[in-house]
């Protein structure tokens, strides 16, 4: 396959599963471990490696542009509260969930980085992804049917930020999905839909930005007019795409549970680990 068609169709993978609670590393690994990119003038692992983590920042700037408005509001709001210009304490109570909401994370991911840059080369890696997906939509199917309605109405709050940060955590497990650990761990809590698919977006903008600039410094010897050209590309195909899969993914789920992303992961997960099987 072309490399500039591999990136183009990686970019719409990465877009239309980034923030549905599926797993886009996980779907991403699957299609490369079928369809590599070949013929690099640059270690083919390498570029691998910080490909499929870089576009991520693509998606990650559909967040921003959609949610800017809130992103903006939340920040001068918390600064005018630092400022003790108003009482008004939400905007930095936005803030200090996200930052307590993504500690563990990027806690475990320094801490135990170097056993999860190899774990895309491991020989099990299908299995790791099928029985993460199976196992995750088996949590999301039970979830959704113990919360079919909107929640109990409890917002996120400092309790829940710690809650869900810590479960986000796995989600470093290619094919657990960072926003199905967030998404079910939000619902459990008794958080709407709503608020809990949006919390997920808003952790998502420091976590994938940060893992993208790491890769990009790790594998930045490599970077060069070829490679550059194609992160750039399959990035700017994820943020056009994804700007639009959010909007529908959020009128989705305002009339639907996460009951059939549940269903999916489970058809799939035991598709993989049964094609990894028969070797």
């Amino acid at each position: 396959m072309d490399n500039t068609l591999n990136a183009f169709l990686r970019g719409i993978i990465e877009a239309a599963t980034e923030f549905l609670p599926v797993s886009s590393t996980g779907h991403l690994f699957l299609f490369s471990y079928f369809f590599p990119f070949q013929n690099l003038s640059v270690p083919h692992e390498a570029f691998e490696d910080l490909f499929d983590i870089f576009i991520q920042t693509g998606a990650i700037l559909s967040v921003v542009v959609l949610y800017y408005k809130t992103l903006w509001g939340h920040l001068v709001a918390a600064i005018r509260f630092g400022l003790k210009k108003t009482l008004d304490a939400s905007g930095y109570q936005f803030y200090l969930n996200l930052l307590v909401g993504i500690l563990p994370i990027l806690t475990l991911g320094f801490l135990f980085k170097s056993q999860l840059d190899q774990i895309k080369m491991r020989p099990d890696l299908l299995l790791i992804l099928g029985l993460s997906w199976f196992v995750g939509g088996v949590l999301m199917v039970f979830v959704e049917k113990r919360h079919l309605d909107e929640g109990s109405g409890k917002t996120i709050g400092l309790k829940e930020s710690i809650i869900v940060g810590c479960l986000q955590c796995f989600a470093l497990i290619p094919g657990v999905s960072r926003s199905a650990a967030t998404i079910i761990s939000a619902r459990t809590l008794g958080v709407s839909k709503k608020e809990s698919a949006e919390f997920s977006f808003f952790l998502a903008i420091p976590v994938l930005t940060l893992a993208g600039v790491y890769k990009l410094y790790k594998h930045r010897q490599i970077l060069n007019s070829e490679t550059i050209g194609l992160l750039l590309f399959g990035s700017i195909v994820s943020f056009v795409i994804c700007y639009f899969i959010i909007r529908l993914f959020m009128a989705f789920i305002r009339r639907r549970s996460f009951m059939s992303f549940g269903v999916y992961r489970i058809v799939l997960g035991i598709l993989v680990t049964l094609y990894f099987l028969r070797y």
